[in-house]
């Protein structure tokens, strides 16, 4: 009787812990991120720093999150929101010599496409059509973007630039 009720443990053991699968683990489940590129005006092959760079996303009406304050820096990676048709930012860049701050509001707007990625991930949002409107600048204007260019109108990943801005 001890034999009969060990080897059915064992055996329900068995079938127990092969009926499991393995671990699902979600590696590559990000939505990615809008990658922007800053480029001179003056030559648009080589990228430039925008001192005093500011990043506020537009939620509704006049609220807005600050996604970067105050950085020297040639890119960001921003999120796009995957409710939504369309993102808008206040990209501001502080210049120190006279204390100004000079402010584009730029909006993207895009196709939303949910991707089936795994099990464990689930579905990462793709934005596909991407295209961008903002106010642009003379060198006169308190506006300090001069020109915006997509590169790659699907973000699929934030790996590789998708807009390039020259100021």
């Amino acid at each position: 009787m001890k034999k009969i009720t060990i080897t059915l443990l064992v055996l329900s053991g068995i079938i127990s812990f092969s009926a499991c699968e393995k671990d699902d683990i979600c590696v590559d489940g990000d939505t990615p991120l809008l990658i922007v590129r800053f480029y001179d005006m003056e030559d648009t092959t080589e990228t430039k720093q925008v001192p005093g760079l500011q990043v506020n996303g537009l939620i509704i009406g006049t609220d807005t999150l600050e996604i970067l304050a105050n950085a020297s820096l040639d890119s960001i990676a921003l999120p796009l929101r995957a409710a939504e048709s369309n993102t808008s930012f206040l990209i501001s860049q502080t210049l120190s010599n006279p204390d100004t701050t000079l402010t584009n509001i730029l909006t993207f707007s895009y196709e939303v496409q949910d991707k089936f990625v795994s099990r464990a991930c689930g579905f990462v949002a793709n934005y596909d059509g991407l295209d961008a409107t903002a106010v642009v600048g003379t060198m006169e204007d308190s506006l300090w973007i001069r020109d915006i260019e997509i590169i790659t109108p699907l973000v699929e990943n934030s790996t590789e630039a998708h807009v390039k801005i020259f100021h």
